[in-house]
């Protein structure tokens, strides 16, 4: 296949968006584990302590992924001086104030770390991360928002994560860093999490990558891990087939009618033909379960959106646009998503390139600004203390 890198890249097309960006994939680190340790309870900093290999080796996800990666997953210009985490004097360097940027959301570095076999040192990491991301990163500009994340290994305290901290102005929505029970996640055995989510009117978040790379119902691709990087990189869309049907066919739209998710790094040419497929299924799916009451793209049109990045590269501009056209709607579901500071972050004006203008409006900003939970009053107090 030979691409025009005219019509691909974007080269020679004008830019036709002036409008505010909302940002719906930032990515935020640590420069080093001991910045969660420390808000850790003791027993679990002792815990910590203990291990041979300090911070970095208890925060080490459950699991295996594909061992490969090569390289770093940055932008190099957006790796600090000294190479650690990430930096918000470049974040607001490189893409903050270059854009039109009105909110920037962030979801950890995927938030993996609440992935551990043991759920109550999970809840633990994960109420400290929460509070790393609102303490550190929030207060330097009132244009960022975050994630939280939840040990969905335990839904009961994930869902006493989102009640303590989904009032905060600064909250969005809920990063479900991996299925954590082993099964996919529309099983009823994780309706607390949605439960509490839908109370708050948070979207749940489901990363591309992330749940994936751990032990799980749904591996990166099917059959087994994959075995190299390019299967892995390609495939990773697969697992949300997975989950986006599981909802369907366990009622997790009929039981939480306000519940809403955001699908991160997914990609985006999948969605017609499995959606078409599995409306083409409905009456047998409606066989097996009593909750498959509509068709499942009513309820994917309804309760879903979905991250502009990656969008997928044809051969030529109009070969995209002709696919999501023939499905419709796409124009209300998508979210610009820059994905930064990773290697294959998407530029604003590169999106505002491969799109339809009259998509723009929407893409950009007014999807995202009705879809997160996003606050402008004073900040209440946070609750603080260590997790149990």
């Amino acid at each position: 296949m030979v691409y025009d890198l005219e019509d691909v890249t974007g080269v020679g097309w004008a830019v036709t968006y002036e409008g505010p960006i909302i940002d719906v994939d930032v990515h935020a680190r640590w420069r080093n584990g001991a910045e969660i340790v420390e808000r850790l309870p003791k027993r679990w900093r002792d815990f910590v302590a203990a291990s041979p290999d300090g911070p970095r080796g208890a925060l080490m996800p459950a699991g295996v992924s594909y061992p490969f990666q090569r390289g770093v997953n940055k932008r190099l210009d957006a790796v600090p001086k000294d190479g650690l985490g990430t930096s918000y004097e470049l974040l607001r360097a490189q893409l903050l104030d270059p854009y039109p940027i009105e909110v920037v959301n962030l979801g950890f570095d995927i938030g993996q770390e609440v992935a551990q076999h043991n759920p109550y040192f999970a809840a633990a990491i994960a109420r400290a991360m929460n509070e790393w991301v609102l303490e550190t990163w929030l207060p330097l500009d009132s244009r960022l928002r975050t994630a939280i994340v939840v040990p969905t290994e335990f839904p009961e305290e994930a869902a006493d994560e989102i009640h303590r901290l989904g009032e905060h102005p600064g909250v969005t929505e809920v990063l479900f860093s991996w299925n954590g029970l082993g099964k996919p996640i529309g099983h009823p055995a994780y309706d607390p999490i949605y439960r509490a989510a839908e109370e708050l009117d948070l979207p749940i978040a489901i990363h591309g990558a992330a749940g994936e790379l751990e032990d799980g119902a749904a591996h990166t691709a099917a059959g087994g891990l994959p075995n190299s990087r390019l299967e892995w990189h390609t495939l990773l869309q697969q697992p949300t087939l997975t989950h986006f049907a599981s909802f369907v066919v366990h009622g997790t739209f009929e039981k939480f009618p306000r519940l809403k998710v955001m699908l991160i790094e997914t990609g985006i040419a999948w969605v017609p033909a499995f959606l078409w497929s599995l409306d083409a299924h409905h009456r047998a799916l409606r066989a097996e379960s009593e909750w498959v009451r509509r068709l499942p793209s009513e309820y994917f049109r309804e309760h879903v959106k979905l991250s502009t990045q990656p969008l997928e590269l044809t051969e030529r501009k109009k070969q995209l646009i002709e696919l999501l056209e023939a499905f419709g709607g796409m124009d209300e579901l998508l979210c610009f998503a820059s994905d930064y500071p990773h290697w294959d972050a998407d530029d604003p004006f590169y999106i505002a390139t491969r799109l339809p203008k009259e998509w723009l409006p929407k893409v950009f900003y007014e999807n995202a600004r009705s879809f997160l939970r996003l606050r402008t009053a004073s900040e209440p107090r946070v609750t603080q203390g260590a997790a149990r």
